[in-house]
C-alpha cells in the first residue's frame, strides 16, 4: 500500500489525540468502503467506540453509507450519538441508519453547490470526474448521472464543509480503504481531497495496529 497520501506524523493515538487538540472544536472523518468484511467490522465498530470515549471534544462526520460508515457510527453512537454528524445527498438517505440524535445535513438543502468550493474541489481532486459536476450545475441530482454527482459531491463536502450550514471543516480522517486500490472510488475521492486540503489521513492498516485497550 502506497504511503503517499497517510499522514506520517500519525502513526498512534497519541499522535492523533496532538493532532486533535490544535483545534478548538475538531471535526474527524470515521468512514470508508461499503463492502466492509464481515471479519473486520467489530474492529470498525470498537474503534468508533474508542475514538468517542478518547475524544470528547471531538465532532465525528461520515457519509452514512452502509458499511465502513456504519460500522464506525455505531461505535460513536453507542458513547454519545449526539457528537455524530451525518452528511447526506438529501434528507431520506439512509434515514434509517442515522442516529435519531445526530446531526445530519444535507447537500440539496445547499444553494449552488456545483458552483462554489465544494464543486471546485470535487474537480481538483478528481478531474476526469469534471463531466459529472458539470452535470450536477445544470441538472442537480436527477439521473443516474446527477444521482453518482450528488454523491461525490457529498463527499467532498464532509472534508471541506460549509459555513452557511454551520459545518466545519475536517480536521483529519480515520479510513477503512480498499487495500487493493486505496483510491478508488467514493472513498478515495474523499481522500484525494483530504490531500488538497492537507488534512491528515490514517488508514486501517495503521489504526488497526492501535492496541484499543491500552492507551
Amino acid at each position: 500500500m502506497s504511503n503517499t497520501y497517510q499522514a506520517h506524523e500519525i502513526r498512534k493515538l497519541a499522535d492523533l489525540v496532538a493532532v486533535l487538540a490544535k483545534h478548538e472544536r475538531p471535526v474527524l472523518l470515521v468512514e470508508g468502503i461499503r463492502a466492509l468484511p464481515d471479519e473486520d467490522r467489530a474492529a470498525v465498530v470498537g474503534m468508533g467506540r474508542l475514538l468517542a470515549e478518547r475524544l470528547p471534544g471531538c465532532v465525528f462526520r461520515s457519509g452514512n453509507a452502509e458499511g465502513s460508515d456504519t460500522a464506525f457510527a455505531e461505535g460513536v453512537t453507542a458513547v454519545n450519538p449526539t457528537r455524530m454528524e451525518y452528511v447526506v445527498t438529501h434528507g431520506g438517505m439512509g434515514r434509517k441508519w442515522r442516529h435519531a440524535d445526530g446531526r445530519s445535513v444535507a447537500l440539496d438543502r445547499l444553494a449552488h453547490v456545483g458552483e462554489g468550493p465544494v464543486g471546485e474541489y470535487t474537480v481538483r481532486s478528481s478531474p476526469d470526474l469534471k463531466g459529472l459536476v458539470e452535470a450536477y450545475r445544470v441538472r442537480g441530482a436527477k439521473g443516474p448521472v446527477g444521482a453518482k454527482a450528488a454523491y461525490l459531491l457529498r463527499d467532498t463536502l464532509k472534508v471541506i464543509g460549509a459555513p452557511e450550514a454551520g459545518l466545519l471543516p475536517a480536521t483529519a480522517g480515520i479510513f477503512y480503504v480498499n487495500e487493493a486500490n486505496p483510491l478508488a472510488g467514493g472513498t478515495g475521492h474523499t481522500i484525494r481531497v483530504c490531500m488538497e486540503r492537507q488534512v491528515p489521513v490514517v488508514v486501517h492498516a495503521i489504526w488497526q495496529t492501535w492496541e484499543f485497550a491500552k492507551h
